[in-house]
């Protein structure tokens, strides 16, 4: 009898823990009894940063306990699609922002609108950036970073050149990159790894010629994609571009293999302690200066710890740490306060050369299918650098696909 109500009590103990425990974020805790939020990220070099304010939260109260995991840049999609599918998502989200719109029209984000006109400080953001997270009028994140691509040029192998300024043309840019390339050097470099990088950073010059993702077939970007085709083929680019990432172009260089880059703020502290003499400017144009915003928004999902993420996420986004993260991570504050009233971004050398690139700078998209969107043109830039498919021919397609993913 006694051993029949020990197995009995066993089987109900079991049973009430599972039920306690379920799939979701919010029933686990610590030790301390703080309800754990998991979020997710991408940072690798400027991790320590948000290390450091995860730190400082969870010693600032005692109801959550912020944990992180990175997940590789190229990796978030793909995870996220496993994570929904599987019922294994974190509660917070850290991802590029063209990725907000399409994660909220998946279904998986919390629906922010409320608390967001509750907290009562949405007017203190940047439009651009707060207009990212809105999907069918309503805001499923927060605007954690922001930037914009620029031209870096080494001043030295420029003066060695006998180029007197950085090109602002794409002839411009064309005759400094023959004049620059040598058996040591490229003259120029982007990044064309099949991945979001290259659309990114394609992209300013797809919008220097008057065009953008719905008319990839137009005359304009066919003749953009020939353009960067031709300094490839020509010997200005590294074949090494088709999978270099943007890290992997700061390398190239900070060691002088690399005279002109396209690149982000977020490289700047990198770029300084390699000691090269460098510039930042607009990327070279064709029919206007242009340069496509970047960075991150913050999300939270909805079956996940919602009132920790929110906790955390506010907290996060508070005039000093919005301040802290952005100068650490090399980004730009996405609140308008910050950046206004900050002596950094606006003395700080190399850096306040990027504040009238991001004016010009606008956003891809907006799409909720721009994972897909970006995959084709990812995939019409491998072809025409490689030389399998003719500009015309692979934009076509690429045209043809979005079309369908558009409907």
């Amino acid at each position: 009898m006694k051993k029949s109500f020990l197995i009995v009590l066993i089987i109900f103990m079991v049973s009430f823990m599972s039920a306690c425990s379920g799939n979701g974020q919010e029933a686990s805790g610590d030790a301390n009894g703080k309800k754990e939020v998991l979020i997710w990220h991408h940072y690798t070099g400027s991790a320590d940063v948000l290390d450091k304010l995860i730190d400082e939260y969870n010693s600032s109260q005692d109801k959550f306990m912020v944990k992180e995991e990175y997940v590789p840049f190229n990796e978030m999609n793909r995870q996220l699609s496993v994570g929904s599918a599987g019922g294994s998502l974190p509660d917070l989200i850290i991802a590029d922002t063209v990725n907000n719109v399409s994660l909220a029209s998946m279904g998986i984000l919390a629906d922010l609108s409320d608390k967001v006109k509750e907290w009562g400080v949405k007017e203190k953001f940047l439009n651009g950036p707060m207009n990212s997270t809105v999907y069918k009028d309503k805001n499923y994140g927060l605007p954690l970073t922001t930037n914009a691509l620029g031209l870096f040029y080494n001043k030295q192998l420029l003066k060695e050149a006998g180029i007197s300024k950085p090109p602002s043309t794409w002839d411009e840019l064309e005759e400094a990159a023959g004049k620059l390339t040598t058996d040591d050097v490229k003259g120029f470099g982007l990044s064309a790894v099949k991945s979001e990088e290259s659309t990114f950073q394609f992209y300013p010059f797809i919008y220097s010629a008057g065009g953008d993702y719905r008319n990839l077939d137009s005359p304009e970007v066919v003749d953009t994609f020939q353009f960067i085709k031709d300094l490839l083929d020509k010997g200005y680019m590294s074949q090494d571009v088709l999978t270099a990432t943007q890290d992997d172009l700061s390398s190239m260089f900070e060691a002088g293999n690399l005279a002109m880059m396209i690149n982000g703020p977020w490289m700047i502290d990198q770029v300084n302690e390699s000691g090269i003499d460098y510039g930042v400017t607009y990327i070279p144009k064709d029919e206007k200066f242009s340069s496509v915003t970047g960075g991150d928004n913050i999300s939270i999902t909805k079956d996940g710890n919602v009132e920790g993420a929110w906790d955390f996420a506010k907290w996060l986004l508070a005039p000093e740490q919005n301040e802290q993260f952005a100068k650490g991570t090399g980004y730009f504050p996405t609140r308008k306060d910050v950046l206004e009233e900050a002596d950094y971004w606006k003395n700080e050398d190399k850096v306040k050369e990027f504040i009238p690139i991001m004016e010009v700078a606008e956003a891809r998209g907006p799409s909720a299918n721009w994972p897909k969107v970006s995959e084709s043109i990812q995939l019409a830039i491998q072809e025409v650098l490689t030389g399998t498919k003719s500009p015309e021919k692979a934009l076509k397609e690429a045209d043809q696909k979005i079309e369908k993913i558009e409907e």
